[in-house]
């Protein structure tokens, strides 16, 4: 089961996936750490979730910048936990986090954003690349460079859904306007690891609607 909170200022999505008895998965927590954390609470408990893996698709401040806070209020909690973070990001996790999401939101015109929003973002535990498969879950991380150079979809549900980050949106795809952003990679990764899943897939975007592979991959002919 997938639970989608929409939070912060742009509307970020936060994605919990629920399978009972698995770890329970947070993915991207932007925002609003202490709704994420009662939400994350209900769900674990509901579950009998051993332990809770939290997972960014990529390491822009307005998906971990809840981050910090989740982590916290789960160790306040006594509740197990693993983070994991795409091995493309790692520039934007530990000590470089905030130059690097300085420079992005500098780029992009959106300095206020990040001033605002800003937070000690952590190291995580584990840096994963493609094919990844996350302990004791069915969940498989796909590499979409094109974002950002680390940006990752995560495949969940048996392979029936698709936590897509910021690569693919309905209607649309995440914007290549910086510095580790590329226009013609973000495509190839949509036409080759994406456009090739079953048009049935449904495709959980980091902001906006659920949509599905069939729905987009018109787009990439």
């Amino acid at each position: 089961m997938i639970h989608r909170l929409s939070v912060g200022p742009i509307g970020e999505n936060v994605y919990i996936v629920e399978n009972a008895g698995a770890p329970l998965v947070v993915v991207d927590p932007g925002a609003e750490p202490d709704r994420v954390l009662e939400e994350t609470l209900e769900a674990f408990g509901r579950s009998a979730a051993p332990r809770v893996l939290v997972v960014a698709t990529h390491g822009h401040l307005d998906h971990v910048a809840g981050l910090p806070g989740l982590l916290a209020g789960l160790e306040a909690n006594g509740v197990r936990f693993r983070t994991y973070a795409p091995d493309g990001d790692r520039d934007y996790f530990g000590p470089a986090a905030m130059e690097t999401n300085e420079r992005v939101f500098k780029g992009i015109n959106a300095i206020a954003f990040f001033r605002k929003q800003w937070t000690e973002i952590p190291e995580a535990d584990e840096y994963f690349g493609d094919g990844f498969r996350f302990p004791d879950t069915d969940m498989v991380a796909i590499s979409t460079p094109g974002h950002t150079r680390g940006s990752s979809c995560l495949l969940v549900e048996g392979g029936s859904s698709l936590l897509a980050g910021d690569t693919l949106f309905r209607d649309g795809r995440g914007r290549t306007d910086n510095f580790d952003a590329d226009e013609a990679t973000i495509v190839q990764s949509i036409r080759e690891r994406l456009c090739v899943l079953p048009e049935a897939v449904r495709v959980w975007p980091g902001h906006g609607e659920q949509t599905t592979i069939g729905h987009e991959k018109r787009y990439y002919h």
